[in-house]
């Protein structure tokens, strides 16, 4: 069930539309915006876990998951605190 780019593309594209015009009424838009920007810090700690896992205990790869999850944890943070900001709103 996979989208393909494109069907990824044009549905955040939608989602940024209804959100601008106000038609965002079940909160279907927000949402998927949210978690579109959320799935984008997190495929970096993704990342940043599996080389660490791959490369063993290497400082610098620990140093990335650590910053990679810093940056996911703020953006959690961030988006708790406003309700109105599109993407983590």
């Amino acid at each position: 069930m996979k989208p393909t780019l494109e069907e990824l593309h044009q549905a955040l594209t939608e989602a940024q539309r209804l959100r601008a015009a106000g038609e965002d009424t079940q909160h279907l838009a927000k949402t998927v915006l949210y978690q579109q920007e959320r799935l984008r810090y997190l495929e970096d700690v993704y990342l940043r876990a599996e080389r660490l896992v791959q490369f063993g205990l290497d400082e610098h790869e620990h140093a990335l998951l650590v910053k990679a999850l810093d940056a996911a944890r703020r953006a959690e943070e961030a988006a708790s605190k406003s309700a109105e900001t599109l993407g983590l709103g």
